[in-house]
């Protein structure tokens, strides 16, 4: 059966099944393949079989897709090639092939057809998601300006109030 190797940055590696014509990757527990990594967006690509070739399209992720260090959004797939999905190291291996390499692997399960959440996922390692928040100018600039204006004109009322009756 095809499959994915993939190492982290960590160091962590792993396998990932090619069981259907069509999958998708990321690091969303929605995705047929889960890589959970930071740098792996949370619908990354996607994986198709034609009949005879895979091939594997970058869903305009956040850190991309390479191969030879070159940002592609399309990959044909050739056993033994290897690819980065963002930072993640990833070698195709292609029917009753090996990579050529052999990084130590954990088999990556995919989520069965028991439908969402049916795979574990440990939510604590995701990091980054939404844009970043600015932190609100609370206007005590604003508000210190229209003080100090408000405190000259009543000095110069009283000033005044006092010149009147002076004379």
């Amino acid at each position: 059966m095809p499959r994915i190797q993939f190492t982290t940055p960590a160091g962590d590696s792993g396998v990932l099944e090619l069981d259907a014509e069509r999958m998708s990757i990321g690091r969303a527990d929605d995705n047929q393949l889960i890589i959970t990594d930071d740098s792996i967006s949370s619908h990354h690509g996607e994986l198709a079989f034609d009949g005879s070739s895979w091939t594997f399209t970058d869903l305009g992720s956040t850190n991309g897709t390479k191969v030879g260090g070159a940002r592609v959004e399309n990959i044909a797939l050739v056993s033994g090639s290897p690819f980065q999905l963002g930072n993640v190291d990833c070698v195709f291996v292609g029917d009753g092939e090996e990579a050529a390499y052999s990084a130590p692997t954990m088999t990556v399960s995919t989520p069965s057809a028991a439908g969402y959440g049916a795979q574990p996922y440990d939510r604590s390692r995701r990091r980054g998601f939404g844009p970043k928040v600015k932190e609100k100018n609370s206007g005590g600039g604003l508000l210190t300006l229209l003080g100090v204006v408000a405190l000259a004109a009543c000095g110069a009322a009283v000033y005044f109030a006092m010149q009147m009756g002076a004379s």
